[in-house]
């Protein structure tokens, strides 16, 4: 349940902090550069019960990107799994692409059980590990090939929501390769079909995009664990796009997510969003 579980927290989270403009310099300084911003929460749930509760809060200013994420379980699901995760991860933007330069995560489990992983890139070599405390990366090994090019975790949803790497007419569209310094596994995102959603909360009714997630693992797992991968549940999602303050740039948002699994339905729903400080208003 725990891999079913964060998979599903980690697609589904994106949220930026509160709304905050550049303004232009004086006195012959150079004009900031003007910023858009994104601020979602989500709420975990299994057989409609809470586990608990995502968001990230992220900024695109320039080529440059800025992402923070906390998952945090609650209700039942502490009876066994109590933890939570506080990440960060920063970067540059480039045309359909981003480019990570560091991610920084901590973890607080049950027994006060701690773990900080921190991924350095310099562009050309592999991801450069710190762990603390350390932790063996041998055995099932990522290569440093198989490094190259990929996302951090955090990054991964910043490239999916901030509309980078998608087409127009089809935002969901794409492949992230993930790389979260102990296994390397694709995200690949398809659309389904056009739909029109009615959330039950009220925070969204109009056009969405109907779409499904695959979570394929290609390395750092024992060779039974990416066997049995082939029957990771299939995950549905719920995506809509948002204008944002600057011109051409449409956010990429999961309303909600869920997959069918042996323990019932596990969802994400979206229960809060402000894109540039402003909740955007229903459509219909």
């Amino acid at each position: 349940m725990k891999l079913r579980l964060t998979i599903i927290a980690l697609l589904a989270s994106a949220s930026v902090a509160q709304s905050a403009y550049a303004a232009g310099g004086s006195g012959g300084e150079a004009p900031a550069q003007t910023g858009s911003q994104l601020q979602m929460a989500m709420t975990l749930y299994a057989g409609g019960v809470t586990l608990g509760k995502v968001d990230l809060n992220a900024t695109i200013r320039g080529d440059q990107y800025h992402s923070v994420s906390n998952l945090q379980t609650g209700g039942v699901v502490n009876a066994f799994w109590q933890s939570e995760i506080q990440a960060t991860s920063t970067g540059t933007v480039a045309p359909k692409a981003l480019h990570p330069s560091l991610y920084d995560s901590f973890y607080t489990g049950r027994s006060d059980k701690k773990q900080e992983v921190s991924l350095t890139y310099d562009g050309n070599g592999p991801v450069r590990l710190y762990a603390d405390p350390p932790y063996s990366t041998t055995g099932y090994e990522v290569t440093p090939d198989q490094q190259r090019a990929t996302f951090d975790p955090l990054s991964a949803i910043t490239f999916l929501v901030s509309g980078v790497g998608g087409a127009a007419d089809n935002p969901c569209g794409v492949v992230l390769p993930v790389f979260d310094g102990r296994r390397r596994y694709n995200v690949e995102i398809t659309k389904i079909k056009d739909t029109t959603v009615s959330m039950d909360n009220g925070l969204y009714k109009g056009h969405a995009l109907l779409c499904q997630i695959k979570y394929k693992q290609l390395a750092g797992y024992k060779p039974k664990v990416i066997k049995e991968g082939a029957n990771f549940p299939i995950i549905n999602a719920w995506i809509a796009t948002f204008p944002s303050s600057v011109t051409g740039r449409d956010y990429v948002v999961p309303l909600r997510v869920w997959a069918d699994t042996t323990y019932g339905v596990i969802a994400a729903v979206a229960t809060t969003l402000k894109i540039d400080g402003v909740t955007p208003k229903p459509q219909g």
